[in-house]
């Protein structure tokens, strides 16, 4: 992942301060996020709406209004030892670009976030991402609104 993201950073991206986010989840939605897609986009966009939040917050907090970051996520499905686990590695650009005249554009660098401001930012994508489950049925202790296909899979090949 570091060789990739530093392609990215060197060849892609603008030449501007890049902070790399990541973002685990607990096991039990690592599961369901391994074969529900649908559910796997919605969960990354409540994460990238959420991190778009905050640097367009943190730079209204120092007089910048207007402000819009940008940022290039990757989902792996797998830990090194190959291992299911479902996480998000995010490179965001560490700040906000606004319009100065029409047609150009000028970046405004962040400060580093206080790890109150990142704890924070985690707060506010499980409370989200805990509304979206609820929305869908998928809480703790829910029956699931869809069949598990792993699962049925499994007792599958078991029965073979």
């Amino acid at each position: 992942m570091t060789e990739h993201a530093g392609q990215l950073v060197e060849t892609v991206l603008p030449r501007v301060p890049v902070r790399q986010w990541v973002l685990t989840l607990p096991y039990r939605l690592r599961y369901r996020l391994a074969w529900d897609h649908g559910l796997t986009r919605a969960v990354l966009s409540v994460y990238a709406r959420v991190l778009q939040d905050f640097y367009v917050r943190s730079a209204h907090g120092l007089g910048i209004g207007r402000g819009r970051t940008g940022m290039l996520t990757v989902v792996q499905r797998f830990g090194s030892g190959v291992n299911l686990n479902v996480h998000f590695h995010t490179l965001a650009l560490d700040g906000v670009f606004t319009e100065r005249t029409p047609g150009r554009l000028q970046f405004h660098a962040a400060t580093p976030p206080s790890d109150e401001a990142v704890g924070a930012v985690l707060g506010a994508i499980r409370y989200r991402v805990g509304r979206l489950l609820a929305r869908r049925g998928l809480e703790p202790g829910a029956e699931p609104a869809a069949p598990d296909g792993l699962a049925e899979a499994r007792r599958f090949w078991r029965r073979s």
